[in-house]
C-alpha cells in the first residue's frame, strides 16, 4: 500500500513531489569566506546559510549564484522578492549594500532575524525564559484551527506563545524569537506547508515509515525553537554595509535606485494553476500579524486560509504576470537586472530572453541542474542577467 504521505502528495496536482525533500534538507551549507578588509568581525573561515524550509529557496544555488554575481561590478543591490533572504545573505557575503524586500510580513521578520548586522541578540537563556513564560491558553488558534494543522494541546501552546511574544519590547529579539517559532511550526507540518487541512497525516502516520518525519513532528515547539536559535547564531555577523530591510512593499513600488536588481518572482506554470505563497504560508502570516488575523481569515475554506492581497494576486495569474514582470524589468533597465526563472513557466524562457535582449546592452543566460531525491529527472534553474545600455 502506498504510504499515506506519498499518496497525499501524489494526489495533490499542484504540488511537485520532488520538491518535498528539498524543503527538509537539513545538511549544512557553508559559503567560503570573502575578503573583507574593512571589517574584522569574521571569526570563521566560512559563512553559514540556514535551512529556512521555504518553497523555492535558492539555498542550494547560492555558491553558483555568488560565482556569477562576482563577475559584475556593482555596490548597491536590492532583492525585490526576498523570500527568506537566502540571496540577500549571499549578496551580504559579497560585501554589497543590500536592501531586502518582500510582501509577506513573515518573510520580513525572517529577514530581520537572519540578515541584520551583529551577533544574535537573543541568548539561549533568553529563549528558555520566553518558553518558560508560555502558558497554554484557548485563544484564537485554538478556536479557529481545530484538527487542521496541529493538535489541540499544540494550538493552546501556540496561543500562549502569541501572548508571550506580545510582551517582548526589543524589536530585534522579538523578530529572532518569532523566527524560531516559525521554524518550529514549519518543521511540525507535513511538507512544511499550510496549503491543506491534513493533520491526519501526522495522527495516522506509522512511526516506522520510511517517508515523512515523524520524530520531528512529535517534538515540542520549544525543542525545535532552540535548534532554530542556533541557526540564527551561526548565520549572523557584521558586514561593512548594514543591510536595509524595507517595510513590506509592492514589488512595483520599489524605487529604481540600485546598481543591481535581483528578481525571483513567483513562477506561473504553463499548464496549471500554482499554489500562491500566501496559500502555502498564511498561518505564519497570522502568527506575525495576530492583531489582523481575525479580519483576514477565510472560514469558507476547510483550512481557514488568509486570502492573497491584490499585491500578490497580480503575480500569480497569466492574465497579469507577463505585463507586470516586463514593466518591472523596464523600470530598472538602468541597473544590472538578474532574473531567476525555470522552464515550463509563463511566459517562456524564449520570450523573456527576447525582452532582455531588446532592453539591455548585453544579456547572459545561465542554467544550473539540480538532482531530485524522488525523481530521476534533474531540475534546471535559470538566471538571466541584463547589463544596461
Amino acid at each position: 500500500m502506498l504510504d499515506p504521505q506519498l499518496n497525499e502528495m501524489t494526489n495533490h496536482k499542484n504540488f511537485a513531489k520532488e520538491d518535498w525533500r528539498e524543503l527538509n534538507d537539513d545538511s549544512e551549507l557553508l559559503l567560503p569566506k570573502m575578503e573583507q578588509p574593512c571589517s574584522t568581525s569574521f571569526v570563521t573561515d566560512e559563512i553559514f546559510l540556514p535551512q529556512t524550509r521555504y518553497y523555492g529557496s535558492k539555498r542550494r544555488l547560492a555558491k553558483w549564484m555568488i560565482n556569477e554575481f562576482k563577475k559584475y561590478n556593482f555596490l548597491s543591490a536590492v532583492d525585490i522578492f526576498g523570500g527568506t533572504s537566502t540571496v540577500s545573505l549571499a549578496l551580504k557575503h559579497l560585501n554589497k549594500k543590500i536592501t531586502y524586500n518582500d510582501i509577506l510580513e513573515s518573510n520580513r521578520i525572517v529577514a530581520t532575524a537572519l540578515l541584520s548586522n551583529g551577533p544574535c541578540a537573543t541568548t539561549e537563556q533568553d529563549l528558555e525564559s520566553f518558553i518558560g513564560n508560555v502558558h497554554p491558553e484557548r485563544g484564537f488558534i485554538f478556536r479557529n484551527y481545530k484538527d487542521i494543522y496541529y493538535t489541540e494541546k499544540e494550538n493552546e501552546w501556540l496561543d500562549g506563545a502569541l501572548t508571550a511574544l506580545s510582551k517582548i519590547e526589543n524589536p530585534l529579539k522579538k523578530a529572532e524569537i518569532t523566527y524560531c517559532l516559525i521554524q518550529a511550526c514549519l518543521q511540525k507540518r507535513p511538507f512544511n506547508l499550510f496549503h491543506r487541512k491534513n493533520l491526519y497525516l501526522r495522527i495516522n502516520n506509522k512511526k516506522d515509515t520510511k517517508f515523512g518525519n515523524w520524530a520531528t513532528w512529535e517534538r515540542p515547539f520549544s525543542a525545535l525553537m532552540l535548534r532554530a536559535l542556533n541557526e540564527i547564531r551561526k548565520t549572523r555577523y557584521d558586514s561593512v554595509h548594514a543591510p536595509i530591510i524595507m517595510p513590506c512593499t509592492d514589488a512595483m513600488d520599489v524605487p529604481n535606485a540600485y546598481d543591481f536588481v535581483y528578481l525571483d518572482p513567483p513562477y506561473v506554470p504553463q499548464k496549471k494553476q500554482d499554489i500562491s505563497y500566501m496559500d502555502r504560508y498564511h498561518f505564519l502570516e497570522g502568527l506575525c500579524s495576530p492583531q489582523l488575523w481575525d479580519q483576514r481569515i477565510d472560514h469558507s475554506k476547510k483550512n481557514h486560509p488568509i486570502p492573497s492581497p491584490e499585491e500578490m494576486l497580480k503575480w500569480n495569474t497569466k492574465a497579469h504576470f507577463k505585463a507586470n514582470l516586463f514593466d518591472l524589468i523596464e523600470k530598472h533597465k538602468k541597473s544590472i537586472v538578474c532574473l531567476s526563472y525555470v522552464h515550463d513557466a509563463y511566459p517562456s524562457i524564449e520570450e523573456i530572453q527576447s525582452f532582455f535582449s531588446s532592453t539591455f546592452r548585453k544579456t547572459s543566460s545561465l542554467e544550473y541542474e539540480m538532482p531530485h531525491a524522488l525523481s530521476k529527472k534533474t531540475k534546471k534553474e535559470i538566471i538571466i542577467i541584463g547589463t544596461p545600455q
